[in-house]
């Protein structure tokens, strides 16, 4: 829908189908192996630790919004700490958000070679296809983007679906026991990958201008939530039921592996394949509130004369930020979390704060 304004607003279900798209899609590789190595079979729990801190997130991006609607992140940083400080914020924001982004085009390349289902193409090939693709998706709009993944969800939700139910004879719930043998110190220390991934709903204080209204944020925050937290729950708990403990905890791609004892035969292509569509998804969406970003710091009128550079930049730095695809293994469990939390939880804490003293100042002089 678009308003007087010729802004797309796009409603509660589609948001909610691009945040269920963009925050899994990696989350269900990085996660399950970080819980389970840590919380062993209680692995599960450290899911519904998380969610706590997600559903707080996603009421101070609902609340900073409120305060300030119709405006972006990027945008509202200057009204709350002056504009040198909101300039200096906006640019380190940038910064993080093509870190994030080039991670995530890594990661892609990481999991077709570590799936093996590339083995003789160049490694330089796949992310070069992807930002074509990525790129094309950005210029077409957010319109168009929310449309797609409002399909893709849907369609891969079916498969994921499908594939958890043909796993379910092959599941010893015996492997969960004991439940609760994980301390609760252990449990919070395996919360924090979990935590650093749920937190990329961040996104929505960045899409804000984007979506209908403020309720909207919080309803299909919520909802996607709950979706992705209960995602990653049954991932967890089939690989330690059907996998054991041992191999979850050693290997990013345990859940392809299930593919391999799973019938029908070839399924792990069907698998990789789902992946790669919400990669895609996942890249557009970070590519496009990158461009769109950049382009509200700079005071641009469109975002159109800054994609290509956006995505060089995105190409160029995804080789730069890591040497290799084992790097991007051991780099990102140890780098993204401290990060993440940092950049989505405490910094939007603290200008929520900031903002509601000064909106009380201000009452209080009228």
């Amino acid at each position: 829908m678009k308003q007087d304004s010729g802004i797309y607003k796009t409603d509660t279900y589609s948001i909610m189908g691009l945040l269920v798209n963009t925050v899994a899609t990696t989350a269900a590789l990085f996660v399950p192996l970080s819980a389970v190595k840590i919380a062993q079979q209680d692995g599960w729990m450290t899911m519904l630790i998380a969610m706590a801190g997600t559903v707080y997130l996603v009421y101070v991006v609902y609340r900073l919004g409120k305060l300030y609607s119709d405006k972006s992140f990027i945008e509202y940083l200057p009204l709350i700490i002056g504009k040198a400080g909101g300039k200096t914020l906006g640019l380190a924001y940038i910064l993080f958000l093509f870190y994030l982004t080039s991670s995530v085009i890594r990661e892609a390349v990481a999991l077709f070679f570590g799936t093996g289902v590339f083995r003789l193409t160049p490694e330089f090939v796949i992310p070069l296809f992807l930002i074509v693709a990525t790129t094309y998706a950005v210029a077409a709009g957010f319109e168009v983007i929310c449309r797609v993944l409002s399909i893709y969800w849907i369609f891969i939700s079916i498969v994921l679906t499908a594939f958890y139910l043909l796993a379910l004879p092959y599941m010893d719930f015996a492997s969960l026991l004991p439940v609760g043998e994980a301390s609760i110190s252990t449990l919070l220390k395996s919360t924090l990958i979990p935590q650093a991934y749920l937190g990329e709903l961040f996104i929505l204080a960045m899409l804000f201008p984007y979506i209908r209204t403020a309720r909207t944020v919080l309803i299909a925050g919520n909802i996607a939530i709950v979706i992705i937290v209960f995602h990653m729950m049954f991932i967890i708990i089939s690989m330690v039921t059907i996998l054991g403990v041992d191999t979850p905890a050693r290997s990013l791609y345990a859940p392809f592996f299930l593919a391999d004892i799973i019938q029908p035969i070839g399924i792990k292509a069907l698998l990789v394949s789902i992946w790669v569509l919400a990669l895609w998804g996942k890249i557009v969406v970070f590519q496009f509130i990158l461009t769109d970003g950049i382009s509200k710091y700079l005071h641009l009128k469109q975002y159109q004369s800054i994609i290509i550079p956006v995505a060089i930049l995105l190409l160029v730095f995804s080789f730069t930020f890591y040497q290799n695809n084992t790097d991007v293994l051991e780099s990102i469990p140890k780098t993204f979390p401290g990060v993440a939390l940092f950049f989505e939880y405490l910094i939007p804490t603290l200008l929520l704060i900031i903002a509601l003293i000064k909106s009380k100042i201000g009452n209080s002089l009228k």
